[in-house]
C-alpha cells in the first residue's frame, strides 16, 4: 500500500537548502518501492529568505524531463513547486506558474518579518500571540494565493517545539480561524498536505495535527497528499505509515495525486 502513495514534497539542489541531486532522489524513491514522486523545490520571493531568487525554474523542469526519460515506466515523476507567501508575491508567482507544473504547494514560512519555522519566530511575542498571528496569515494565504495544496499547515509547530519543547499543541483557541481557513480550502477546490518531516525529525506527529485533520474532514475536505519534505535523500517517504494511520482515523478513504494540476485518486 505505502509504495502506491506518492511523496509530493521532495527537495533537490534546485533548493538552496538541499544537497540532493535529482537523480539521487529518484534512485532512493525507486529503492524504497515508491511508484510516484513529486519534486517541490522552493520558489521564494521574500527578501529575508535565504532561498530568495535561488530557484531556476527552466533548468529545474529540464532536469525533471531528463529523469522522466531515464526512469521511463519505472517511476512516475511529477513537476511540482513550493511557493512561499504566494498571497503576497502574487505577480512573481503568476509569472512562474506560466510553466507546466503538475502541482503547486503553498507555504507560509514568514509572518510579519519573522521566520515561522524556527525559534526566532517567538523572540518578541508570546506563544498565544505567535500562533494567532500565524493562523490569521494562513487564512490570507489560503484565500488569495494560487496553489493546489497547502503545505505543512501548522509549520509554526517547529518553532513551538524549539522554544517551548511542545511536540503537540491544542488549537482549540484558534479553532474559528482554522475552520474558516479549511472551509476556504474546500470552497476553492484545494487540498492539504500531510507533511511527515516533524515526525522523522523527532518533533512530534506530522503536520497538521490529528485535530486539524479532523476539522478538515468535518468541513468537507477531501484532497490530501503526503509529503516527506525531504531535503536529504534518505528522508524520502519516511513515516508515511504514521500519516496513513492519521488519515484513516479521520475517516478519509482516498488520497489525491496530480497531473497538470488536475486531481485523480488513490483508494486507501
Amino acid at each position: 500500500m505505502l509504495g502506491r502513495i506518492p511523496d509530493y514534497h521532495i527537495h533537490t539542489t534546485f533548493s538552496c537548502d538541499s544537497e540532493t541531486a535529482m537523480v539521487t532522489a529518484c534512485d532512493m524513491a525507486s529503492l524504497r518501492g515508491l511508484k510516484e514522486i513529486g519534486f517541490a523545490d522552493h520558489a521564494d520571493f521574500e527578501p529575508l529568505d535565504e532561498c530568495c531568487g535561488y530557484f531556476r525554474p527552466d533548468d529545474y523542469l529540464a532536469e525533471i524531463r531528463r529523469c522522466m526519460i531515464a526512469y521511463g515506466d519505472l517511476l512516475t515523476i511529477r513537476a511540482g513547486v513550493e511557493i512561499g507567501e504566494g498571497h503576497i508575491y502574487k505577480q512573481e508567482a503568476a509569472d512562474l506558474l506560466r510553466r507546466p507544473f503538475d502541482f503547486v504547494l503553498a507555504s507560509l514560512h514568514w509572518v510579519g518579518g519573522r521566520p515561522a519555522f524556527d525559534a526566532r519566530y517567538f523572540a518578541d511575542q508570546t506563544l498565544d500571540g505567535g500562533l494567532r498571528a500565524y493562523f490569521e496569515e494562513m487564512a490570507k494565504l489560503a484565500a488569495n494565493a494560487d496553489y493546489d495544496v497547502l503545505a505543512h499547515f501548522d509549520l509554526v509547530r517547529r518553532a513551538v517545539y524549539q522554544v517551548y519543547g511542545l511536540s503537540t499543541v491544542d488549537y482549540t483557541p484558534y479553532e474559528e480561524v482554522i475552520r474558516h481557513t479549511l472551509k476556504t480550502v474546500v470552497k476553492r477546490g484545494k487540498g492539504l498536505e500531510i507533511n511527515t518531516s516533524s515526525c522523522w525529525k523527532g518533533m512530534g506527529d506530522p503536520n497538521p495535527t490529528q485535530q486539524v485533520l479532523q476539522w478538515y474532514r468535518e468541513v468537507g475536505g477531501e484532497i490530501l497528499v503526503f509529503g516527506s519534505d525531504a531535503h536529504r535523500f534518505d528522508a524520502i517517504g519516511l513515516d508515511f505509515d504514521v500519516a496513513l494511520d492519521m488519515v484513516r482515523l479521520a475517516g478519509f478513504t482516498r488520497l489525491a495525486k496530480f497531473q497538470r494540476r488536475h486531481v485523480s485518486w488513490i483508494d486507501i
